[in-house]
């Protein structure tokens, strides 16, 4: 036994907003004029959204012409901010990158949240920075080392290591002190 899948039909009655001026029209012309009054976008799933358009020259519904049109200012808002930040491998450029965002969440055209998420990125970029340029400086000192092994040179000795700070004496202390050799050196 096997199913066969249920093919929708186009009902008759639907209310069209184009209106035709030829009643004997063909029904050629007919199901031409109902297509165009219904939203031409198609989904994921390649269904068609059955909602009838706002006027006769428009191809989309209100809705998801509302929809193209949040998607378009969040790519504006996108360019926007990633204007003039090349990439994020300095502090600099992640710093315009906030000035940037914050200039869009005044604007209203970044949500609370979605700002609240770039900044907490931004954060941790800003932290790794930091370490990325310890493992910099550490390779240089490595590429250094090896450079200087391959020279065959000597290793470098320091000969002054420095001791432990230098500390005057106290005024008072230094006076006793003086009194008790003194005391000393007159009792023999």
């Amino acid at each position: 036994m096997e199913s066969h899948r249920y093919e929708k039909t186009r009902g008759e009655g639907v209310p069209s907003t184009v209106t035709s001026t030829d009643d004997l029209a063909p029904a050629e012309s007919q199901a031409e004029a109902a297509e165009t009054a219904v939203c031409r976008h198609i989904d994921g799933r390649g269904h068609r959204c059955r909602m009838l358009v706002m006027s006769p020259t428009a191809t989309l519904c209100s809705h998801h012409a509302q929809r193209r049109l949040q998607t378009q200012r969040g790519s504006e808002a996108a360019a926007e901010l990633l204007a003039r930040v090349s990439d994020f491998s300095d502090a600099a450029s992640v710093n315009r990158f906030l000035g940037n965002l914050v200039k869009q969440v005044t604007l209203k055209r970044i949500p609370r949240r979605d700002a609240i998420t770039l900044a907490y990125i931004c954060q941790l970029l800003l932290n790794s920075l930091g370490a990325i340029n310890r493992e910099d400086s550490l390779r240089l000192e490595e590429s250094r080392l090896a450079a200087l092994s391959a020279a065959k040179l000597p290793p470098k000795i320091i000969w002054d290591i420095p001791g432990p700070p230098y500390e005057p004496p106290d005024p008072i202390e230094a006076a006793l002190a003086n009194k008790a050799s003194n005391d000393e050196c007159s009792r023999r």
